[in-house]
Parts: C-alpha cells; structure tokens; sequence
C-alpha cells in the first residue's frame, strides 16, 4: 500500500484575497454539503453502508474456473463470483446457480430505464425458467427500498443488495444502470449489455440460449 508522504514543499505566505474568494469558498461548501444530502436521499434507506465481513466478491475455487485467467467482467473471462445479503436477510451467491444460465441486472429504484426494463425482465424469466435465472443486482440501496421494488413490479427473481457497492466495481458498473451479463452454465460472461434490456433484445438472447 502507498504511503501518504509529507508535503515537502516549503511553507508559503499566504495572503488575504479579499472578500470575494472568502464568499466564493462559502458557496462551494454549501453547495458539496446541498449535494451530499441529496445523494444520501435518493439512495434510500440503508444505502452505501460499510460491507459484512465474508461479503461482496469472494475467491473463486480454482475448479470453478474453467478459463484459468482471473475472474473479470469480461466476454470470455469467468464472472467475478460474490456473496451478497438479499432483501430478507439470508446469503445468496453467484455459484449457486452453476448449470443454469444467469442474467445479471445491475439496477436501482432510483433508475428511470431500470424501471421501464423491470416488467420484461419478470416475463423472460418466468419464460426461461428453470434454465435461465434472472438475478437482480441492487446497487447500494436498503433492503426496504429492494423490497418495496420488488412487490410494486411483482418480481419473483432473486434480488442481492450490494450495499457497498464493491460487486459493482468488480463489474465496472457505476452510475450508468441497467447493465446486464449473461452468464453460463459453467460461470463464464458470454454477452454484456448496456442500457435498459427491450423485449426485442429479450427474444434475440432467448434465441441464443439452447
């Protein structure tokens, strides 16, 4: 780990720059603090708390790695496996769902296209069912909020809360949801998308699937 070396600079005169930069900095203040309190808001309840231990991204055995290369978020390259709290309370993990085909929905409640892309999401894996299971990533948001999502949009797929948002990083997902992996059967990414998932972009997948 780096260290944090001293300024080793010497030390400058500073000068008084008038009332300009003095009202200047107030404002900046304001307005980081104005943006911190919404930030908060629209998370949710719960959102951004610190991660349990033996939760987020965990090792993967090396006999659950069929590529040998280290687990990315990447076509060809075996999932990032993680361990994750649902809505309720018990564990659920990636590797749970080895030999089915896993879609991987990284969303937020506060995320209009993830909103719009919910109803189809539910429809194409009822459709896909048992061979396919859609697996809803909930990017740093409380249990409540997930839940409250769930019941409004009728979701019957599991749902994992990234509560610190490190599965999100491991998946280079950060503000910009939906985004979706498919997973195989054997955990490796075979197709990424960005950006709300249509019916159309639905059917084609499903076309794909054996």
């Amino acid at each position: 780990m780096a260290e944090t070396l001293p300024d080793e600079r010497p030390q400058q005169r500073r000068e008084y720059a008038g009332p300009g930069l003095t009202f200047g900095v107030a404002v900046l203040v304001v307005g980081v603090v104005g943006f911190g309190i919404w930030f908060l808001e629209i998370r949710g309840d719960g959102g951004g708390v610190a991660g349990e231990a033996g939760f987020g991204v965990v090792a993967l055995a090396e006999s659950q790695n069929p590529t040998g290369e280290a687990p990315a978020a990447e076509v060809g390259r075996t999932a990032p496996a993680f361990r994750l709290r649902t809505p309720d309370g018990p564990a659920t993990e990636l590797t749970e769902y080895r030999g089915r085909y896993v879609l991987l929905n990284f969303w937020a409640s506060w995320c209009g296209p993830c909103r719009g892309e919910t109803p189809a999401l539910q429809a194409f894996f009822e459709r896909q069912s048992p061979g396919l299971v859609v697996v809803g990533v909930n990017q740093q948001e409380g249990a409540e909020t997930a839940r409250e999502f769930a019941d409004g949009f009728g979701v019957t797929y599991p749902i994992a809360l990234d509560a610190d948002g490190q599965v999100s990083s491991a998946y280079r997902v950060s503000t910009g949801l939906p985004v979706s992996f498919l997973v195989d059967p054997e955990g490796v990414i075979r197709d990424i998308h960005l950006g709300a998932l249509t019916d159309d972009d639905l059917a084609e997948l499903a076309a794909e699937l054996p």
